[in-house]
């Protein structure tokens, strides 16, 4: 919690990775207070934030769409449809991909700032004079930019609702005066030198990912018919879709997106001409207005992503709620003037009865997809039989099996992948791991260096790394932690290895620069803390001699040849003058390929200990391993 000042000011704060170091603090500091609060990644903590944050969403729509209503049209009952619209939104089964993917918490928290600066604004008129309803906006915005879209939204509001009108509830103009000016000028203004002060505030490196404008917008006429189907029938869900960019403006799919822009923008102007259906313009106006951000000219990496749904669906399920409601309502009215023999009651239960029971098919697809989000195998299987089209999919199924050991069948998802995306430098990365895990030491190595000619990012130059240290070529491999860390300053990984091999071949100057480093990020990092204090990371059973040498043997056992040179390193300084220690030391150095200072503590076992064949044996062998690498 002592970096909460920097998540303000540093947006490499909020990822390791420079290209996705965007500036959301406010996103950031709740997920330091979750893992303050838990002491660990524990999944329940951050959950249980995302689902109280939902809760207090749900209440606050309550209370915005019940003042809707009421402008609209007056009712006892306004209430309890505000109820059933939020309960709507809660529920809706399309909701589940942002409630379950915790990064996506952002769009959680920013809505927030969006209907409650609503919710200022229709309950404390007197408040405009001020602009107090810009607050949540602003503070909405410090978790995703999209937050500024209340600006639009506002207007879209005063259009629509704030109208003059005929005796026969038409309207007959839109405000376009000062009075409208005065009221929506400040949040656009505002909005504005929010994206300006964001945009600053990113780090230099970031970038959205996007690629060429023009396809990604002819493509979003398409995304929007398949939001607002996926709001009707959220079937075939996929947390990572593989829908592609569409090359031509006459294919068939960008047609019919633009015929249902064309109708919803019908819908939305003929439902603004009565006061009793604003509340219905408004919410497919909200529709439009919230898919503006990410589903329009802003090219994006991914077509479409359906947690992106979460902001645009308030207005669906307002319009809907209200337009299903009120219709409803009126043929209730006129049954009654007609004297239909049903009673009032009966029908309003109807009403509520067909309520409840959408309400519980939305609960249940919700489940449904809280089941396929258990676990990193369901997900990424699911991914699989959605969005075939995807690599990434099929590679991250891959790693799952990579992960409980079935390296044939984790190659075969990586190569289904590597046949949609051949130059996908994450997959070579992936590639070289499994096909060193079955034996392929060559193969595995080209796809390491693949993976750097495609991309030579952090990853790329630490995962070479890793494996060029499990290949006794550690001294390669410091110059690619070296250049991992350069590139990506915040990176764990790279920095940790890097120490574990500093302290192995004993260069204590360099180990305490970056474990100095590491420290400057995390005060509180194990590894780092346990290497300047001279301690081991593992457990060790004893501050003695002993403790550490059969520490180092344990360690020599699992092949973890850093720590078990370092073991033997800190039982020397009780006991110089241990030729075991020495050999020991010198054959896990040998295992790293630091050959010279295996030699080194070799030769001083056989100066220890001349008799003992197996000293000499291991310093013969690791003469020659140094010369075959000089040669």
């Amino acid at each position: 919690m002592s970096n909460t000042p920097r998540f303000f000011t540093d947006a490499k704060t909020f990822s390791s990775i420079p290209n996705n170091a965007t500036y959301r603090p406010l996103l950031t500091l709740s997920f330091a207070l979750d893992y303050w609060k838990a002491g660990s990644l524990d999944p329940k903590q951050f959950h249980l934030t995302q689902f109280v944050l939902l809760l207090i969403l749900g209440f606050l729509l309550t209370l915005f769409f019940t003042m809707l209503f009421k402008r609209a049209e007056p009712h006892p009952e306004n209430r309890v449809i505000a109820v059933g619209a939020a309960a709507l939104f809660c529920v809706h089964t399309a909701n589940t991909e942002t409630m379950n993917l915790i990064s996506s918490r952002s769009d959680i928290i920013s809505t927030l700032g969006i209907v409650g600066s609503f919710l200022i604004f229709l309950r404390w008129p007197n408040a405009r004079r001020f602009q107090l309803h810009l607050i949540p906006m602003v503070i909405g915005s410090l978790a995703k930019a999209p937050a500024v879209v209340y600006a639009p939204l506002l207007l879209a509001y005063m259009l629509i609702f704030e109208r003059e009108e005929t005796t026969e509830g038409k309207a007959r103009g839109f405000p376009l005066n000062r009075r409208l000016a005065i009221t929506v000028g400040p949040a656009f203004v505002t909005g504005l030198a929010l994206l300006w002060f964001l945009s600053s505030m990113n780090a230099p490196e970031w970038t959205s990912g996007g690629g060429d404008r023009l396809s990604y917008l002819r493509t979003q006429a398409y995304v929007w018919l398949h939001y607002a189907r996926l709001f009707i029938l959220p079937v075939g869900l996929s947390a990572d879709s593989d829908m592609a960019i569409i090359s031509k403006w006459y294919d068939t799919r960008v047609i019919a997106g633009l015929l249902f822009i064309i109708i919803l923008i019908w819908v939305t102007v003929k439902m603004a001409a009565r006061s009793s259906s604003r509340p219905v313009a408004f919410g497919l106006a909200w529709f439009a207005i919230g898919l503006i951000p990410t589903s329009s000219f802003f090219p994006l990496a991914e077509v479409a992503n359906e947690h992106r749904i979460f902001l645009p669906f308030i207005g669906l399920s307002l319009a809907s709620s209200w337009w299903f409601l009120r219709r409803a309502r009126s043929q209730s009215s006129s049954i009654d003037a007609r004297s239909h023999p049903v009673p009032i009651d009966v029908r309003r239960w109807a009403i509520i009865a067909v309520t409840v029971a959408i309400l519980l098919v939305h609960a249940a697809g919700a489940r449904a997809r809280n089941r396929v989000w258990k676990s990193e195998e369901t997900l990424w299987r699911d991914v699989t039989e959605k969005s075939p089209q995807n690599p990434r999919g099929w590679m991250n199924y891959g790693l799952t099996q990579m992960a409980v050991g079935k390296y044939a069948a984790a190659r075969e998802y990586f190569q289904r992948a590597e046949a949609l995306a051949p130059n996908y430098a994450v997959l070579e990365i992936n590639l070289g791991i499994v096909t060193d895990a079955m034996g392929d030491v060559n193969d595995a190595e080209r796809h390491f260096l693949r993976a750097l000619k495609l991309a030579p990012d952090s990853n790329a130059h630490f995962f070479y790394a890793r494996w060029l240290a499990s290949r006794a070529r550690a001294p390669e491999a410091i110059p690619h932690l070296q250049r991992a860390i350069t590139l990506s300053p915040a990176a764990a990984d790279p920095r940790l290895l890097l120490m574990s091999l500093y302290a192995a071949r004993g260069s204590e100057r360099e180990l305490q620069m970056v474990a100095r480093q590491a420290l400057a990020i995390n005060p509180t990092e194990a590894t780092a803390l346990a290497l300047t204090g001279g301690r081991m990371v593992v457990p060790v059973a004893g501050e003695s001699y002993d403790g550490y040498f059969k520490a180092g043997l344990a360690q020599l056992a699992a092949k973890q040849y850093a720590n078990a040179a370092r073991a033997f390193r800190i039982s020397l300084r009780f006991q110089p003058s241990s030729s075991d220690a020495q050999n020991n030391l010198g054959w896990s150095l040998a295992q790293l390929g630091f050959y010279p200072e295996a030699i080194t503590a070799l030769e001083n076992a056989v100066r220890l200990s001349p008799s003992t064949d197996l000293f000499r044996n291991n310093l013969t062998w690791a003469r020659s391993q140094a010369a075959q690498l000089r040669r």
